[in-house]
């Protein structure tokens, strides 16, 4: 989740994909969108990420952001995490012309100056996690 400080002051945020390398965070968006404006107004922001189950384990990573032109292999390997490797590569390929030309993707670079992070994975007993993990695979109604 990518926090930035609205016009108004007031905290925006917004679920996203990053990629960490090299010590910097690369969040690739729309160039209109209302993150892009924020943070060209105040750079200041806030990335949160954590596991989608429990046992959580996350971090809250501060910084300050700085906008750029969309860097093709950054889209790229984003789109392959997120999406695997064929999936990726056709989200990269099928993309309509009208909509990159309309609004094309900018690369977000957030160079962190702080981070807090949390691990409850060594505070759950063993009977707590096996239960999770058969939790994970029951349907959501059990």
């Amino acid at each position: 989740m990518l926090t930035t400080i609205g016009a108004d002051g007031m905290p925006l945020q917004t679920p996203v994909w990053y990629l960490y390398r090299d010590g910097r965070l690369y969040v690739r968006t729309n160039s209109l969108s209302a993150k892009v404006r924020n943070i060209c107004r105040d750079p200041r922001v806030s990335l949160c990420v954590q596991d989608e189950y429990p046992p959580y384990r996350g971090v809250t990573v501060t910084g300050r952001a700085e906008v750029l032109a969309d860097e093709p292999e950054i889209s790229a390997k984003m789109s392959r995490n997120y999406l695997g490797a064929i999936a990726g590569f056709l989200y990269m390929r099928l993309r309509s012309r009208a909509q990159i030309e309309g609004d094309p993707d900018t690369i977000l670079v957030i160079v962190p100056n702080g981070k807090r992070g949390w691990d409850y994975r060594p505070q759950t007993p063993f009977v707590g996690r096996v239960w999770l993990a058969i939790k994970r695979v029951l349907p959501p109604w059990l």
